[in-house]
């Protein structure tokens, strides 16, 4: 459908995909101004700083900044001039399923998954049970880090999808186990290679070794080693992965990370 849009001397015709573009635009634009301001958050920033730094024109950055105030995502002082982050942020962060609400136990493992990826070389992952569902709360590249879509902080997947993920799984109670396993059986199939044979037979490999390894199942040349990590009292907390390329990870190499990754956790206060 096209619009007519009055102006000064005439109209402008627009498109509907035109006006999305120009909508879309400006999201992108008002959303790279929410790190200019989070950098400055504790004094504030005033609207020549954050249009300097965006480099946008003033009154550009002022009606972006507005749209984020009026969204709840900034705070704006009208006495001082200055912009904050907005108590919506806050919210949205804590919300359940934020990797936020994790940040104790993110906070407590991370120095072992920074010394794990600084040993391997290997990028590391930490991920947490959250329902039927692993939550990766906490990544760490290595010296060779991956270049393939891989896992990201903030992403959900079923329970079995993923080494980190199928390593908490398999330390689950058996019945518990059976019946995620079970209930996943047609979600398993959307990711590349995995079967609920292929998780079974990580977990059988998990209560054998207590490690276990994604052979490239999900992504082509890329495979993942991982533990479960529990705390003193055997109490299972999250899965620690690793990923590299394939040809970087073979049975001699998967040994000398699975002892990386345990001796990190021992340092903190952990066990696999």
């Amino acid at each position: 459908m096209r619009r007519n849009l009055r102006a000064s001397g005439g109209s402008l015709s627009f498109t509907d995909n035109d006006i999305g573009a120009l909508a879309e635009t400006s999201l992108a634009k008002a959303i790279r101004l929410l790190p200019i301001v989070a950098e400055r958050n504790a004094t504030g920033v005033n609207l020549s700083t954050v249009a300097r730094k965006a480099n946008l024109k003033t009154a550009t950055a002022r009606r972006l900044l507005q749209g984020l105030v009026d969204g709840g995502l900034l705070s704006f002082d009208p006495y001082s001039k200055i912009y904050t982050l907005g108590i919506v942020l806050f919210d949205l962060a804590g919300a359940p399923g934020s990797p936020r609400q994790f940040d104790a136990i993110r906070m407590e493992l991370h120095p072992a998954l920074a010394e794990t990826a600084m040993i391997t070389g290997e990028t590391a992952y930490m991920t947490v049970p959250f329902g039927d569902e692993a939550l990766c709360i906490d990544k760490v590249s290595g010296s060779y880090p991956l270049s393939a879509n891989t896992l990201q902080v903030g992403s959900r997947r079923p329970l079995g999808v993923g080494a980190g993920s199928a390593a908490i799984l398999a330390a689950l109670p058996d019945g518990k186990r059976e019946q995620l396993i079970r209930s996943n059986t047609e979600v398993y199939g959307r990711y590349g290679d995995l079967s609920v044979a292929e998780v079974r037979r990580m977990v059988t490999q998990w209560r054998e070794h207590r490690y276990l390894v994604n052979n490239s199942i999900i992504i082509p040349n890329v495979s993942a080693v991982a533990v479960a990590v529990h705390d003193s009292s055997d109490r299972l907390l999250a899965g620690f992965s690793v990923s590299a390329l394939k040809s970087r990870l073979s049975a001699q190499r998967r040994k000398e990370v699975v002892d990386a990754v345990t001796h990190a956790l021992k340092r903190v206060g952990f066990k696999t």
